[in-house]
């Protein structure tokens, strides 16, 4: 009995093994058909990461493309008191806060809070300045640039002003454009230099492509895989809106300067 016990189990063993392995294989290739897609983005995702010279530089918190030698911050009263003497000494292999955009005013009667503090602290903890409008375009354009011009006294080694437009306000191209370059006019006739224009990538291509081309551009743009991708050149770059930088609580903008050192003395204010 035993004998005739152990020849069906050897049968029935060997069976199974034979029709196994194709099972085996077909799950295999399912797997692999499965996975495949997902590491060919991963190496896709490395080689570009590795083509950019991306670096993620850990007390910052973001990836920093290694081409720029200027890097720098903006900041509004979001980030409430700044200490701007742990700002200007934070150094992380070679990487530091060269320069700061601060946010003085917004639409026709807005001042931010912090605006003078931060000019004043940042100014002397010797970090380089520049100011900023939030433009609202539904607004008049004259009165916010004589609010800014009010507010915004710029000396010798600041960086040009800046208007920030990035929302539409329910108003047109057309109208968005003519209200911008009034506010462009007037800024630049009272402190005798170009203002920067920020915005972002779509903002840029669905309402200033093909306009303003003699005005320098600040562009946002937070895919950290490619720079901005806009037929004007581009002279700063905010890269993230997530960087820790040392005096700040909470995360802020990081910004890099898309040219020389020579270049970024060479845009300051004579």
């Amino acid at each position: 009995m035993e004998k005739n016990l152990i020849r069906p189990l050897a049968k029935r063993t060997k069976k199974a093994k034979y029709t196994l392995k194709p099972r085996i294989k077909r799950g295999l290739k399912l797997l692999l058909l499965l996975t495949s897609p997902i590491l060919l983005y991963i190496c896709y995702y490395a080689y570009k990461e590795f083509k950019a010279g991306l670096i993620k530089y850990k007390a910052f918190g973001v990836y920093i493309p290694n081409q720029y030698e200027i890097h720098g911050i903006d900041v509004s009263h979001y980030q409430q008191i700044i200490n701007w003497k742990s700002v200007k000494a934070m150094n992380i292999e070679g990487v530091n806060i060269d320069f700061a955009f601060l946010k003085a005013t917004q639409g026709t009667q807005t001042i931010d809070l912090q605006y003078f503090q931060n000019k004043l602290r940042a100014r002397k903890a010797d970090v380089p300045v520049g100011a900023y409008h939030f433009f609202v375009a539904s607004k008049d354009p004259v009165q916010q640039a004589n609010l800014f011009s009010k507010v915004v006294q710029i000396k010798k080694g600041d960086l040009p002003p800046v208007v920030d437009i990035e929302k539409e306000y329910h108003q047109s191209s057309e109208k968005i454009r003519k209200s911008l370059k009034t506010w462009l006019r007037l800024v630049e006739r009272k402190y005798e230099v170009k203002p920067i224009i920020y915005t972002n990538v779509d903002f840029y291509k669905n309402h200033l492509e093909g306009y303003f081309e003699s005005y320098p551009v600040w562009i946002a743009h937070y895919t950290k895989l490619r720079e901005p991708n806009i037929e004007k050149d581009w002279t700063f770059w905010q890269l993230s809106e997530e960087a820790t930088v040392n005096g700040i609580n909470g995360k802020v903008d990081f910004n890099v300067f898309n040219g020389t050192r020579e270049e970024f003395e060479e845009l300051k204010i004579k």
